[in-house]
């Protein structure tokens, strides 16, 4: 959906400015903001459009690593997962990617009872990409975060300390998107969009977060399960063990909320505090 702001061109805009011809001489229509990014329709005289995406000015903050994005964005890419990209700068986070016309699961999510089945086909043939170098171990990644955070809210410690005091599996990993939310996949396909958070990861963190941002009951997420046990040899067969992760997603999307609330204070980031809270106690 296009913002409200009237299109900017190249004489203008430094950001057009940056990229190549001839796409530099297009104009730029703000669309929806993203919780992290900046995300334009780039319009080129002959009516060609483009997605451009500006990332997030403090990746580190966020625990992305750019160069592992490119990475896995290239294998998506070659698996018919990611749109084609036409330009890409990782060490920006600026990307210009092919125009999609179909709607993301926000607006226009396929049946529920086909859904499982398009995020397990959309597991395997994540899982086939090489498993890069950068590990997104849910215990280091929380505490990460943690230790940006500016201040502390008084009841953080109370709440976290069961979950610190346990175990998590940690003797699985494959190649994660990390954020498979309905925003992040448009049309029935999918195409999956913003790879920032991509990393090696265990399989059921991705699991329970795709159960907690799709709002599925556990069954649902069983059904992913097994759709994807189905199209894989038993010997490739990971141990998701997805229920252990569901509060190690609630901890994480709590304090990447509470680290963006301090950046830029917003109603969006209070909601996912107050939900993710909640859901801990």
């Amino acid at each position: 959906m296009a913002g409200n702001r009237l299109p900017v061109t190249g004489n203008c805009d430094p950001l057009l400015a940056s990229l190549p011809a001839p796409w530099r001489e297009g104009q730029l229509e703000p669309l929806g903001l993203g919780l992290t990014n900046c995300n334009y329709r780039l319009r080129l005289p002959s009516g060609r459009s483009y997605f451009l995406r500006q990332g997030h000015s403090d990746p580190v903050r966020l625990g992305i690593d750019r160069p592992t994005e490119w990475q896995l964005y290239q294998g998506a890419m070659a698996e018919g997962l990611a749109l084609p990209c036409h330009y890409s700068d990782p060490a920006s986070g600026l990307m210009l990617l092919e125009w999609c016309d179909e709607p993301n699961w926000v607006h226009a999510a396929p049946p529920e009872a086909d859904q499982p089945r398009l995020l397990a086909e959309v597991l395997g043939k994540l899982h086939r990409l090489p498993l890069p170098a950068v590990v997104m171990a849910v215990r280091a990644h929380a505490a990460g975060y943690r230790a940006r955070l500016a201040r502390i809210p008084s009841w953080l410690p109370a709440l976290e300390r069961g979950l610190l005091a346990s175990s998590e599996p940690n003797d699985c990993w494959r190649p994660c998107h990390h954020d498979l939310n309905p925003a992040n996949l448009l049309g029935s396909k999918p195409w999956v969009i913003d790879w920032e958070y991509g990393a090696a990861g265990h399989p059921g963190f991705e699991l329970a977060s795709i159960q907690r941002t799709h709002q599925w009951p556990a069954e649902r997420r069983d059904e992913l399960e097994a759709h994807y046990l189905q199209a894989v040899p038993r010997h490739q067969w990971p141990d998701f063990q997805s229920e252990a992760f569901l509060p190690w997603v609630d901890y994480i999307g709590l304090l990447w909320a509470l680290l963006m609330a301090e950046q830029q204070p917003s109603l969006d980031y209070d909601t996912l505090i107050a939900i993710n809270r909640q859901r801990l106690e």
